[in-house]
């Protein structure tokens, strides 16, 4: 199972600034929420074998970017992978890649309070 937050790169990405990196992670669990639901809707409007997957890969690219940015790895592997799955046209897969991306998102949010409590400067 992937770190669900990395402290150093959360700090690197912030130029050091703490405060700033709080700030940035919070931003990110407040929007998670949201992502979900883009993730989620765009997945559902895949009504047929040859829908446009377009609007669940902005979405999902949208995640990692953010993931990939602000310390959290195990979010960041799971939004790649599915957008690996995307970029394939791998279909059958999607369903399972949004459940583990599901998965991994729920982690952060369960973990966050004990990962916004803790001391950063020495993780």
């Amino acid at each position: 199972m992937n770190e669900i937050f990395d402290a150093a790169t959360a700090l690197e990405q912030a130029g050091g600034n703490e405060e700033l990196a709080r700030e940035l992670f919070s931003m990110l669990l407040n929007e998670l929420p949201d992502h979900r639901q883009a993730i989620d809707a765009a997945f559902r409007s895949m009504t047929s074998e040859t829908a446009a997957i377009d609007g669940l890969w902005d979405s999902v690219h949208k995640l990692y970017g953010a993931a990939a940015y602000l310390g959290v790895p195990a979010l960041r592997g799971a939004a790649k992978t599915l957008e690996d799955q995307i970029r394939e046209n791998a279909r059958d897969q999607l369903a399972e890649g949004i459940r583990q991306l599901d998965q991994e998102i729920e982690r952060l949010l369960n973990s966050s309070a004990d990962i916004l409590a803790r001391d950063w400067s020495g993780s």
